[in-house]
């Protein structure tokens, strides 16, 4: 049986039996009291995400080609890209609302093809949150565990663990239209964590909220997903999100991985410029027969030297980006403003310059 409300795929083949002396357990807890110390009921902890050679397409048009993905138990990884490169359409497939034409998803060894979406351990939170607008905070999160018919002393005693653990503790009796966007994004996540997933999938979630509160939330579920013994995989643009808070960042481009590492990896090792590219504006300069590609941060301003012209500075708060006429062309640096400021740097002002010692990129040019 299918459900798609507010949390997405409601996780509805764990249901929980033995009463009040069941075991909870994960890689950091083991409890007997009956519920975990944030609130949720588990079985096994373990689970792996295996994807090979996955091929969709909608409308006879290529949407994901070649995706080949391990996920180890209890990694927190990121899908990575611009918008239309696939990574939305590759965590449905995951959660099993969309269809592969080729390839294979195996959830802790298992093949998925054809399984539905209940029977997989898995949970979707989407970006709209999809919450039930006419019952109360409390009620949203219950939701999940009134279809499993846990007995409502326990799905009560839940609810508050789970506030509690999403920081809105008393909100019980809360409506929805009452609530901000930011608490709303805290009950779509409770009620996520009550479906008891193994997987949890993130489409998204706190692409419409500010930047302060778009870093609480990341912290928030990072908190969760570690103290939950969970495997989460975020959908994202934010680059600085994904290597926040992420163990592995797959980052894709035109329905395919263009690179997959860890977040320290990708940064400084890319594959080639547009993933380069992706964190951000990079110095390509020839160096014999070798492109060298350099971060603007890489590149230090020294106030002895005649070899450099400042062009222009851009003041961006603590920080400003400079640009330098140099023998080998435009090259961009980012230096701190009140570092410029005491040399007394202003377009027009002769410089030199130099690369931080390790700060060379090897990058292959097409």
């Amino acid at each position: 049986m299918e459900q798609e409300y507010g949390c997405g795929i409601l996780c509805l083949n764990r249901i929980p039996s033995g009463g009040p002396e069941m075991v909870w357990e994960s890689k950091e807890h083991k409890n007997r009291s009956g519920l975990s110390p944030k609130g949720v009921w588990s079985e096994d902890a373990d689970m792996s995400l295996k994807i090979e050679n996955l091929e969709v397409k909608l409308q006879k048009e290529n949407i994901l080609q070649e995706i080949s993905l391990d996920i180890a138990d209890g990694a927190f990884v990121s899908l990575l890209g611009a918008s239309g490169c696939g990574k939305s359409t590759l965590l449905k497939c995951i959660a099993g609302l969309l269809e592969a034409e080729k390839g294979s998803i195996r959830i802790d060894g298992k093949e998925m093809n054809g399984v539905p979406p209940e029977k997989r351990g898995a949970v979707i939170v989407f970006q709209d949150l999809r919450l039930f607008p006419h019952m109360t905070a409390g009620k949203n999160i219950a939701f999940p565990m009134r279809i499993k018919n846990v007995p409502k002393e326990r799905q009560r005693e839940q609810v508050r663990r789970l506030l509690e653990a999403v920081r809105l503790p008393g909100y019980e009796n809360r409506k929805i239209r009452e609530m901000s966007g930011g608490q709303m994004q805290r009950v779509a996540l409770a009620r996520a964590l009550a479906a008891e997933p193994k997987l949890l999938l993130l489409d998204e979630p706190f692409s419409g909220l500010d930047e302060n509160l778009r870093a609480e939330m990341g912290e928030l579920v990072r908190k969760l997903h570690r103290e939950n013994g969970l495997t989460t995989v975020l959908v994202t643009h934010d680059k600085q999100e994904a290597l926040k808070f992420s163990d592995r960042i797959v980052l894709m481009s035109g329905g395919r991985i263009l690179q997959q590492d860890s977040p320290r990896e990708i940064f400084r090792h890319p594959v080639n410029r547009e993933a380069a590219e992706f964190f951000g504006r990079m110095n390509y300069i020839q160096s014999g027969e070798e492109v060298i590609g350099v971060r603007p941060f890489d590149i230090r301003i020294l106030p002895e030297g005649e070899d450099c012209m400042v062009k222009k500075i851009s003041f961006m708060g603590e920080t400003a980006e400079v640009i330098l006429d140099t023998p080998k062309g435009e090259i961009f640096c980012t230096a701190v403003s009140g570092t410029l400021e005491e040399l007394g740097l202003v377009p027009g002002s002769r410089v030199g310059m130099e690369m931080k010692s390790g700060s060379r990129l090897s990058v292959r040019v097409p």
